[in-house]
């Protein structure tokens, strides 16, 4: 069988002529549920396919879109420390019985520089970024390694804003503004931890009853919408 071809990552041009298109259409339906249909909707109506490209989606561009004045965080990155406390332990420890797996428990907890409900917390030094409990380290990072994470994975973005309208419990979304966000520092990614703009949200849960080991989606770096602008210089599309 001849190898796969991996889809090469979209031009900016191209990018630009499209949205310009998909925002004139007006409110397109959903095709998807839950908190990432309105971008899986975008990239569908863009010709992305899921899963395809290795690196950036547009030209360089992490692609992003959001709900018009929803609340909540943008995903920077997925990035797992190294584990001080086994995160076996860690979920039998410091987790709570899920709400949905009769049975299992979960690790699930968002953690920012103030101590959450969980006891958690982000301390951070000169030589690292760690989730505590207290005193005891649960996880932690060094520096360079996230900070080269960051800009890896976000060398630039571009973002997308949609205007929603629900119709018999269907999401319409148009997709009317477009910002690409360029020019960070990758050491004020460091900064925006230390100032507490950015959480850690540990994702993980047992999976006992069906006599597997943990499910873990990832530990991930996320940042209010609101705040992508102290990371980037911002310029319209």
């Amino acid at each position: 069988m001849g190898k796969a071809i991996e889809a090469m990552p979209m031009l900016l041009s191209e990018f630009k002529q499209k949205f310009c298109s998909i925002k004139a259409r007006g409110f397109i339906k959903s095709q998807r549920k839950g908190d990432g249909a309105v971008g899986n909707t975008f990239e569908d109506e863009l010709g992305l396919q899921e899963n395809n490209i290795a690196g950036p989606d547009i030209e360089g561009n992490e692609l992003k879109a959001a709900r018009r004045g929803a609340g909540g965080k943008q995903t920077l990155f997925t990035k797992e420390g190294d584990w001080v406390v086994p995160q076996r332990d860690y979920v039998e420890t410091y987790g709570f019985p899920h709400t949905t797996k009769i049975g299992e428990m979960s690790g699930q907890s968002t953690v920012t520089k103030t101590v959450n409900n969980r006891g958690l917390s982000i301390v951070t030094t000169d030589d690292y970024c760690a989730v505590v409990y207290g005193d005891t380290i649960i996880v932690k990072w060094d520096w360079e390694t996230l900070v080269n994470q960051f800009a890896k994975k976000f060398p630039a973005c571009v973002k997308v804003f949609a205007n929603v309208e629900k119709r018999d419990g269907v999401e319409y979304f148009h997709y009317n503004e477009a910002y690409r966000f360029i020019g960070t520092d990758k050491n004020l990614f460091r900064t925006a931890i230390e100032n507490d703009m950015i959480a850690i949200d540990i994702r993980m849960r047992t999976q006992n009853m069906i006599g597997k080991s943990l499910r873990n989606r990832g530990t991930a770096f996320r940042i209010n919408h609101s705040r992508m602008e102290e990371l980037f210089i911002k310029e319209a599309l």
